[in-house]
């Protein structure tokens, strides 16, 4: 009898656990929604995966994984609705983490035109993580499409220094530079911008108006001699063009300045560009003029005067040159009380509008986006009204550094893993530092699964020469690491930012950065 419960027994447990581990599971619809993914059926996951809901309406992990399909078949409300269900429940694991999930939607708010939602969000990612370089890439070139430039300036100088390879980014923070009269800096983003993409036209253009502005005319027409005259855009080579014949006429190069605007009228001519050449041949004018080719000039403004009567100044242009070739020209200008010659240098001034760069560049934005509005409530959200934008515009707590810089050996190590950790990497190993007092070495795992070497130093009353980066990128080498990032308490040397253009893979995190990362840390 014994016997027969414990065959009965052993059958019994035989069933319940074939049904626990195999019946069971493939009656799941979380299961079920994982196999349809497999066969490729989306929307038969959809459905199993919507049950598995109606059992735990709170499980992230399921929406998740809904909204990341309802991106992939491009049913964004669907995707968002899933998006903030996660953010409202507010859990998340080593798969589903906050930043993604938050990226997700800011996206998803961008698809849906929904600006201002996306930039909330964005904002909200740089209250945790200051230096996440989507969130600033989307805050820079919305300030900037918004005419925003003084705000849009400072997370460009953030996001130049964390992607140097970025046409996008250089050229932007160029633009951005130029509207802000910061013409030296205008000048190298877009040196690197045209280094970078040697072949873009627009970057030439406004690397030459940079430098005409800075008054370095010869290196400006090396700029536009990259703009050939074949296969471009006949307005490209217009503005090329013209803008060569500016330079030369402000080169004192006037013979060679009349070739050019004589090369550019027949092109247009040829093309049919009748604005452009009205422009050309007010132009060539004063260009005729300086090189004392009076004839010629009143040839030129003649041709403009039966073109368009009403051009400028053109009519009182004729007039005022025919007086003065029936008469010696010298005595004119002595005797005259207005001669053509006055005119010359306004019209230098005026050749290009102030806003001309900016409005060929093609990064003003039509959205409508409450940008203020919305950067004065995230101040507000973090209790720095009274000091300076959120995000990369921060109120800067030297404080912060010298706390820093004060802690003893084991508090400092700590602080600076949390540091590491803020910038979304994870300390893999502590390496044994040269001097102790003077920081703390990592390896670091980078998001991408990439080793990193971290190098953090608390120096004080003395600045980061070039030797300390060269020493660091030689360590970079040494130890097989993809990169490597340089945290620093005291700031960079002229030559040792300079170095760093060549110094690829190493990327320094500079003492206004370090402040903020230390926030809510000491």
């Amino acid at each position: 009898m014994l016997l027969y419960v414990l065959i009965f027994g052993v059958v019994i447990s035989g069933i319940f656990l074939y049904y626990s581990y195999y019946i069971a599971p493939r009656l799941n619809p979380a299961y079920k929604a994982m196999q349809y993914l497999k066969d490729g059926k989306i929307y038969d996951a959809i459905i199993e995966f919507k049950k598995a809901l109606d059992r735990r309406p709170d499980d992230f992990v399921i929406h998740a994984k809904l909204a990341d399909l309802y991106l992939q078949e491009n049913e964004i409300d669907q995707a968002v609705s899933h998006l903030e269900k996660i953010i409202s429940i507010n859990k998340y694991n080593y798969e589903i983490e906050k930043v993604d999930v938050q990226k997700k939607l800011a996206r998803a708010y961008d698809m849906r035109e929904e600006y201002d939602k996306a930039l909330q969000v964005y904002l909200e990612i740089l209250n945790y993580m200051p230096l996440d370089a989507d969130a600033l890439y989307y805050i820079a070139f919305t300030a900037l499409g918004q005419e925003e430039f003084e705000i849009a300036q400072k997370y460009f100088e953030k996001l130049v220094r964390m992607v140097p390879d970025s046409f996008e980014i250089a050229f932007a923070a160029g633009i951005c530079s130029y509207q802000n009269q910061r013409i030296n800096d205008a000048v190298s983003y877009f040196k690197s911008a045209s280094s970078l993409r040697p072949a873009s036209d627009i970057a030439n253009i406004a690397y030459a108006f940079a430098l005409q502005r800075k008054g370095d005319f010869r290196q400006a027409l090396l700029s536009l001699q990259k703009i050939g005259d074949t296969d471009k855009d006949p307005e490209v080579i217009f503005i090329a063009r013209r803008l060569q014949g500016i330079l030369l006429m402000q080169s004192r190069k006037f013979d060679e300045s009349v070739k050019v605007f004589q090369e550019l009228v027949s092109f247009l001519k040829n093309n049919e560009m009748t604005d452009a050449l009205l422009m050309t041949l007010y132009d060539i004018g004063f260009a005729c003029i300086k090189a004392e080719k009076t004839n010629l000039a009143y040839q030129y403004w003649n041709e403009l005067y039966e073109l368009d009567k009403s051009y400028k100044k053109v009519q009182h242009l004729v007039t005022l040159l025919r007086k003065e070739m029936e008469i010696e020209y010298k005595y004119t200008i002595e005797e005259s009380e207005f001669s053509v010659e006055d005119y010359i240098q306004p019209w230098l001034e005026e050749s290009f509008p102030k806003d001309f760069l900016w409005n060929v560049c093609g990064l003003k934005s039509d959205k409508q986006i409450n940008f203020r509005g919305l950067m004065t409530t995230a101040r507000i959200a973090k209790g720095t009204s009274d000091k300076a934008e959120i995000g990369a515009d921060s109120f800067v707590n030297y404080d912060n550094i010298l706390q820093f810089i004060k802690l003893n050996a084991e508090n400092f190590r700590i602080i600076s893993n949390r540091i590491v950790s803020k910038l979304g990497y994870k300390v893999d190993q502590i390496l044994t530092t040269y001097r102790e007092n003077d920081g703390v070495d990592f390896i670091a795992i980078s998001p991408e699964k990439e080793k990193v070497l971290v190098w953090v130093r608390r120096w004080d009353k003395t600045k980061v020469g070039e030797i300390p980066l060269r020493n660091f990128a030689q360590a970079i080498n040494d130890l097989k690491t993809a990169r490597g990032i340089f945290i620093t308490s005291a700031e960079l040397t002229q030559t040792a930012e300079n170095s760093l253009q060549n110094l690829s893979k190493v990327k320094v995190i500079p003492p206004d950065e370090l402040a903020i990362l230390l926030e809510g840390l000491l």
